[in-house]
């Protein structure tokens, strides 16, 4: 692993965590805000960018699909979670990202066991995978 990839890593794990813990709570859920926990960030080095995914612990349950853009034309993507029991979500509409950019979509899902993150390239057809994570 590279030194770049390395670092990438490192920061698209702390990108993904800072937007989840901006939630606002309600009273009722005041108190399971201290049981956010996020389990380790898993990424496939793709030619122009990181695709990863997280499992989120606590509220809200679920995963965190991301993808991070460094080189290349900008693309017009869409998130789906893919889970090995079968369950399978779309994120809510095609997005476009450029270079420069990240852009992440939280499935508030439950524990649906192990699951990755499928992106697909709406223009080619190309489908690109995260590995799979849990929830931890």
């Amino acid at each position: 692993m590279t030194l770049r990839r390395k670092l990438s890593s490192l920061v698209l794990a702390v990108a993904c965590a800072v937007p989840l813990t901006a939630f606002s709570a309600t009273e009722a859920q005041a108190g399971t805000m201290g049981t956010l926990g996020f389990g380790p960030t898993k990424c496939s080095y793709l030619t122009n960018g990181d695709l990863c995914a997280t499992g989120i612990s606590g509220s809200p349950d679920g995963y965190d699909a991301a993808y991070a853009k460094y080189s290349g034309s900008t693309v017009t993507v869409r998130f789906r979670l893919m889970c090995i029991n079968g369950f399978q979500k779309d994120d809510n509409g095609a997005f476009s990202i450029s270079a420069g950019q990240r852009k992440s979509f939280v499935f508030s899902v439950g524990d649906q066991g192990s699951c990755r993150v499928r992106m697909k390239d709406v223009n080619s057809g190309a489908y690109y995978y995260s590995p799979y994570v849990v929830i931890p």
